[in-house]
């Protein structure tokens, strides 16, 4: 169930809709939590339903996923940034 900690993921529905983020804590093996490092900080994740979220693929490997010790605002911005250019999305 922890296999989804640090995963960048992409919102499927609600206001974030096709928003990047990373999965910063697992509640258990219908939700987790995500935060974006703006709008979303590690401080106040967003509660979300695993079927809501995608799993960013296709991309390499160490642009999505984090070490769930580098769980920073800092860092979530850096990759999410680092995918926005990759994948064309601007946010």
């Amino acid at each position: 169930m922890n296999d989804y900690l640090g995963l960048m993921v992409i919102s499927l529905a609600g206001r974030d809709k096709g928003r990047i983020a990373a999965v910063v804590g697992v509640i258990d093996e219908n939700y987790v939590l995500i935060a974006d490092g703006r709008t979303r900080k590690t401080e106040s994740p967003k509660k979300k339903k695993l079927k809501h979220i995608r799993v960013i693929t296709g991309v390499d490997e160490k642009l999505t996923r984090l070490e769930p010790g580098k769980l920073t605002n800092r860092q979530i911005r850096e990759r999410v940034r680092e995918l926005e250019e990759v994948l064309g999305t601007e946010v």
